[in-house]
């Protein structure tokens, strides 16, 4: 997130010695420092959006959802360290009493995802490493409690090709993708279903421009990579799946309005697998192509002052 820091920098005149034929001319201003970076800023931000698709698939119920975080960061030399939080509102197909022949999900009230890491930038070059855990409160399965609760270690990468074109990387990991771990457990199954998320991005600035009104347009392709035995072992298809969106922002001072299209490779049988859904049918349509708008706001507290 670009962050806005102000600074008060003092510029000394020197003036060159001149004949008295020579004509007036005005002496030339040494250029200032470049601003400082502070040591601490929080950035925090919110959005409503009229589905909250996580690669793919719905995590709303095909709904609108909402949501909200805080970013501390920490800038040092070498570069910045960052902690956040963060929430949204989810609605899972799940299953709180009687589950075959209907969904393996549970019933969290909200997603909270907690994370840190470190990133830095050489030039046009970019990167973030870091984790994020992804907890499901008060969750229920099948009348008891149970837990989804998992995490992933992440690395993004990007490259300014232009200051208006914009290219990048992303790879995710995890061990045990949903704690899905529990659920083939339960069914007699020893997995654990190690999961690896890796895609291209690309963003363009358009030259659009009316005030402090601009435009970009952004993309995405990637592929999900699961560990599929437990699910082939429970009778389910292999759940790896190819994922992409597309879309138009408008940007205003700190607030975007997203307009993406999201869609994936899988079918009713897959989309049923990676859900748990003991009968798959088309109106399983979780995993269905998406036209999403999001409107959110990033900003920072050095921004503000």
């Amino acid at each position: 997130m670009k962050k806005v820091v102000l600074s008060v920098v003092a510029a000394a005149a020197l003036a060159a010695p001149a004949l008295a034929a020579d004509l007036p001319t005005k002496a030339k201003m040494a250029a200032p420092p470049p601003p400082a970076t502070p040591a601490f800023d929080i950035a925090f931000g919110g959005v409503i959006m009229s589905d909250y698709n996580f690669r793919g698939i719905s995590q709303s119920n095909r709904g609108p959802s909402g949501g909200a975080y805080v970013e501390p960061q920490f800038n040092t030399p070498i570069g910045q360290f960052y902690v956040g939080l963060g929430a949204l509102a989810i609605n899972w197909p799940s299953c709180t009493v009687t589950c075959p022949p209907g969904y393996g999900f549970t019933d969290p009230s909200a997603e909270v995802d907690i994370y840190g890491g470190w990133r830095n930038s050489w030039g046009p070059l970019s990167l973030d490493l870091g984790v994020i855990y992804y907890y499901y409160p008060s969750e229920i399965f099948n009348g008891a409690t149970s837990q989804s609760d998992f995490y992933e270690l992440y690395a993004k990468v990007g490259f300014a090709i232009t200051p208006d074109l914009t290219v990048g990387g992303n790879v995710f990991y995890t061990p045990d993708l949903l704690h899905y771990s529990t659920t083939f457990a339960a069914a007699g199954i020893s997995n654990k279903p190690d999961a690896t998320y890796a895609s291209f991005t690309a963003k363009w600035v358009t030259p659009f421009k009316a005030g402090d009104l601009g435009a970009f347009i952004s993309g995405e392709v990637g592929h999900w990579w699961i560990e599929g035995s437990g699910f082939i072992a429970a009778g389910a298809l292999d759940p790896d799946y190819t994922y992409y969106n597309v879309g138009l922002a408008l940007t205003f001072k700190a607030f975007t309005l997203d307009f993406r299209y999201h869609g994936t490779d899988q079918s009713v049988a897959k989309c049923a697998s990676f859900l748990l859904v003991a009968v798959p049918n088309k109106s399983n349509n979780w995993c269905d192509e998406r036209f999403v708008v999001a409107l959110k706001f990033d900003s920072t507290l050095n921004a503000l002052k």
